[in-house]
């Protein structure tokens, strides 16, 4: 007579699906779309392009040291803020 151990159902299933696992096509064709007529590839292209939000900084050359240094100090203030730390204290390198 045999010992019946206490397995989960959920834990046998979870173990059948890491073993046994479905064929899968080894060269998989992609569906294939039909053609659109009389579309604007100009206007989606723009479309995409004023869709992307950030910019890198080469893009519109150099920013001024003014700029740079207030926008830290704003995030400094805004930390500070939401942490309740750092209010008092900074420090320059």
């Amino acid at each position: 007579m045999g010992y019946i151990l206490p397995v989960d159902n959920f834990q046998y299933q979870q173990y059948h699906n890491r073993v046994t696992k479905t064929e899968r096509d080894p060269f998989p064709i992609e569906e294939l779309y039909p053609i659109q007529f009389n579309m604007d590839y100009e206007s989606e292209k723009l479309k995409e392009k004023t869709g992307q939000k950030y910019e890198s900084p080469e893009v519109f050359g150099k920013q001024s040291s003014s700029y740079i240094s207030s926008s830290s100090i704003k995030n400094e203030k805004i930390y500070a803020q939401v942490t309740g730390k750092g209010r008092e204290f900074v420090a320059e390198a």
